[in-house]
């Protein structure tokens, strides 16, 4: 399928395309290697929320990799085109809402609320799950 990103598209990375991005997956990595050249070429902007930074530093952290939970905070931190979103009052109440119309789980929600409060034009994950939500377009990492 791919996109077709032009400046000011905002696209919602969940945890999983960062984890294959950045563990350079066989399968996923190169689609995702095209997906963040296209955003840094294009002028759209990528956008997270804290679950995905705790998500993505927790096993690192398990594992005593300190460099490489700062090597992960430093990137969603400092990178011109990717954001990192905490959770706030105005999220949250995305957040309940989607937990009252579609069930999910708290975390999935608040990365769903997260992409909606902020106004996200795409969706990418790998949680099928997330294909029932029809706010905004969700597209699994083998669609790009």
């Amino acid at each position: 399928m791919g996109l077709d990103l032009k400046s000011g598209d905002i696209i919602f990375l969940d945890t999983a395309p960062l984890i294959y991005f950045f563990e350079q997956h066989p399968d996923f990595f190169p689609p995702l290697e095209k997906l963040f050249d296209q955003l840094y070429e294009s002028g759209a902007q990528a956008i997270t929320s804290i679950i995905t930074y705790i998500e993505l530093t927790t096993h690192p952290a398990r594992q005593g990799k300190k460099q490489l939970v700062r090597k992960y905070r430093d990137y969603l931190c400092n990178s011109d085109n990717i954001s990192l979103f905490p959770l706030d009052i105005n999220i949250a109440d995305h957040v309940v809402n989607l937990r009252a119309q579609y069930q999910f789980k708290t975390p999935d929600a608040i990365q769903l609320g997260t992409a909606v409060a902020c106004g996200a034009d795409y969706i990418i994950t790998n949680d099928r799950a997330w294909q029932q939500f029809n706010e905004v377009k969700v597209l699994l990492v083998g669609e790009l």
